[in-house]
């Protein structure tokens, strides 16, 4: 369902978007989105930002229901600053859970509901040498939210060796760890092995983005294998590996990214 990304996307360009005197409740003002609504996308526009342009990196699902559902957006956005601050010009990147709905009754299309808050996962604890390893592999690609969880300590250290792992057998691009992704399992309220640090997704896999050709990549095939070797106890991907084997999944959401989690006291994937 392409058109609940390109939703996702378009609002966060509209917001992100604005020159001098200008700003996001005005530019989504302007796109004919709800005061309620733009206002959730407050963030965009720090404090004694002059004028903002945003690219979208890569769109995530999160969630896809009749109704509802939720997208998670990597994006850059440069940022024009007083002259007096140095630098003038900043660049940060940053993933946001987009949540959307439409009523299909009246035939409506997918429009923007919120943009969920950034949380946290609390106080940030001395780096362990797998974090350390992580932050400088130069075969993982780290999103910005990720590289912040990982520096400060977030990130599970079970989670951290099986990402050095499948770097000795591939390159690959993290998209998002705990910073920015949804919280729960949409569409229920169970809580995300994301929320507490011990999930990773990625986007892409040496050199070829996973929603590139989902079905007929057999690196994703040997990705997800290979975490569940190391260790992993959740694998999700385009592709179904084992058919009803615990431990490995496939639905719409994870069409487009692979999900690699440690659930405590559940054995790794490939051996239930």
């Amino acid at each position: 369902m392409p058109e609940i990304k390109r939703a996702a996307t378009s609002f966060l360009e509209a917001g992100g978007s604005w020159s001098e005197g200008g700003g996001v409740l005005d530019s989504l003002r302007t796109a004919g989105v709800s005061l309620e609504v733009a206002a959730t996308a407050a963030l965009l526009q720090p404090d004694e930002a002059l004028a903002s342009t945003l690219r979208v990196v890569y769109p995530q699902y999160a969630g896809i229901g009749p109704e509802s559902a939720a997208v998670i957006v990597l994006f850059d956005q440069l940022l024009q600053r007083p002259t007096l601050a140095q630098p003038a010009e900043t660049t940060r990147q940053m993933a946001l859970d987009i949540r959307l709905k439409r009523d299909i009754a009246a035939g409506a299309a997918w429009t923007v509901e919120k943009i969920n808050p950034l949380t946290s996962l609390g106080s940030p604890v001395p780096l362990t040498a797998a974090a350390s390893s992580v932050l400088s592999n130069p075969r993982i690609t780290l999103s910005e939210p990720a590289r912040l969880d990982i520096g400060t300590g977030r990130i599970n250290n079970n989670v951290l060796q099986i990402m050095l792992g499948l770097a000795d057998r591939f390159t690959y691009a993290v998209q998002v760890m705990h910073t920015g992704h949804i919280q729960t399992v949409f569409p229920h309220p169970r809580l995300s092995n994301h929320a507490v640090g011990r999930a990773v997704d990625i986007r892409e896999i040496n050199g070829r983005r996973v929603v590139d050709d989902p079905f007929n990549n057999p690196t994703i095939s040997e990705f997800v294998t290979a975490a569940a070797l190391l260790g992993a106890t959740e694998v999700g991907g385009p592709t179904d590996l084992n058919g009803d084997r615990p431990g490995f999944f496939t639905d719409d959401v994870h069409s487009d990214h692979v999900h690699v989690g440690i659930t405590p006291g559940d054995a790794p994937a490939h051996l239930r």
